[in-house]
């Protein structure tokens, strides 16, 4: 339930707000009656409570809510009556009954009977003879602040309470995270984020599961939670009562409907799993493109079996070659292969990657522009589980700047040396 508590600044603060949250209420604070006007236009609020006002400004208040219609509860509380009271503390209240309020109490306030009428309030606000909600095994019992679950106390947090009491005051409901974080977290605390939300929910469902009711909140992928309605199917086939016209009493339909919705929450988690693995993936084939780019190291992997060649887009960029289109074969790869060091090619890497055997050299590659490069390739033989040979993989890494930089330094030493002598 979330009540609005609009009460003045005082000296000494009043005990009214650690109350309300002591018993899993979930409170915001005005101090005047304008500030509480700006909220109620912003918010929802399940129960406003006024104390320590004065009389014209909660009647005020009361009086405005109701004229436009408003139908939030009102619990009024009232000052202490004077010991030569003459009537006032009587006209008091029903003037404040009359401007709208829905119940009224007087100081000094006893914590016991503040939470009955606040339960009374909400009641006959909603119309129940039982101030407990459930929804299937699952049960809360807002006056002792217990949650049940097949007759077993579930022990839960205050939000954790909170969100079961959300979700059975409206079990045919979907609330999206954002949702949730509006109807459940004061003002005065920062939003969730939405991994808070998930955690939440997932020691809710460990919990109920542990209860033996498992999948009690179901995910709707796209929109938010939602109770799940196999358990109050369950509840009226257990029912001693008439079923109502039009529900299914077979046993077998609610027994596949049952393994129809436990199959559909699986999948909805493997779904989730799958999702979250996708975008680990992602991102790591993402940071190991990016270091293959500042490496300048390209991959390659040949299969034996199909024939075909792999490269990452980094060694597509080496040779200036298009990556969107399919990798060289073997005969196109040596094409791109400085003539001059096809022998180096043959000896060096096809002999013993034949003999599945690493290999590692130095060549001169003919970029797509015409100029020459110099790369490091090394690679080696891949084996299955029966040690056949199938495939081969490597690295191919542009050296060309450290080349170019040693020549320079060696013709410039040679130059030196030369003016010497």
């Amino acid at each position: 339930m979330r009540i609005l508590l609009v009460e003045s600044d005082q000296p000494i603060p009043s005990a009214l707000h650690p109350t309300l949250n002591k018993h899993h209420f979930i409170v915001d604070q005005a101090s005047d009656r304008a500030a509480a006007w700006e909220l109620l236009n912003s918010f929802l609020y399940d129960l406003v409570l006024i104390n320590a006002l004065p009389l014209e400004h909660s009647i005020s208040l009361c009086h405005r809510l109701r004229t436009v219609g408003n139908p939030v509860l009102i619990l009024l509380i009232l000052p202490a009556p004077a010991s030569n009271d003459d009537g006032t503390q009587a006209n008091q209240r029903t003037q404040s009954l009359d401007s709208g309020a829905d119940a009224c109490l007087t100081h000094p306030i006893d914590e016991r009977e503040l939470l009955a009428q606040i339960q009374a309030v909400a009641r006959r606000g909603t119309q129940r003879a039982n101030p407990a909600i459930a929804w299937g095994p699952v049960c809360l019992n807002p006056t002792a602040c217990q949650i049940t679950c097949y007759g077993q106390v579930v022990n839960v947090n205050r939000k954790e309470y909170q969100l079961l009491e959300l979700f059975l005051s409206h079990p045919r409901q979907t609330f999206s995270r954002s949702e949730i974080g509006d109807r459940l977290w004061p003002l005065d605390e920062q939003l969730p984020s939405e991994a808070t939300i998930k955690t939440h929910i997932r020691n809710i469902r460990r919990k109920l599961e542990q209860a033996g009711a498992k999948d009690f909140i179901q995910t709707q992928y796209g929109h938010g939670y939602r109770l799940n309605t196999i358990y109050n199917f369950r509840a009226e086939l257990t029912s001693t009562q008439p079923p109502q016209a039009g529900t299914v009493v077979d046993t077998v339909t609610a027994h596949v409907w049952q393994e129809l919705m436990s199959a559909n929450a699986r999948l909805q988690q493997e779904m989730e799993q799958r999702q979250q693995i996708a975008e680990q993936l992602q991102r790591s084939e993402r940071m190991l493109r990016n270091a293959q780019q500042v490496a300048q190291i390209g991959c390659w992997e040949f299969d034996m079996q199909t024939l075909t060649t792999y490269w990452t887009e980094e060694l597509y960029r080496i040779h200036g070659l298009d990556p969107t289109q399919p990798a060289p074969t073997p005969a196109e790869n040596l094409a791109l292969i400085h003539p001059d060091d096809h022998p180096i090619h043959a000896a060096a890497i096809q002999t013993p990657a034949s003999n599945g055997e690493a290999f590692e050299a130095n060549l001169r590659i003919i970029h797509n522009n015409g100029e020459m490069r110099y790369v490091n390739v090394r690679g080696g033989p891949i084996f299955d589980a029966e040690a056949k040979l199938i495939k081969i993989a490597g690295t191919t890494f542009d050296i060309t700047q450290w080349v170019i930089s040693d020549t320079f330094l060696d013709l410039r030493a040679a130059l030196a040396k030369s003016q010497l002598g």
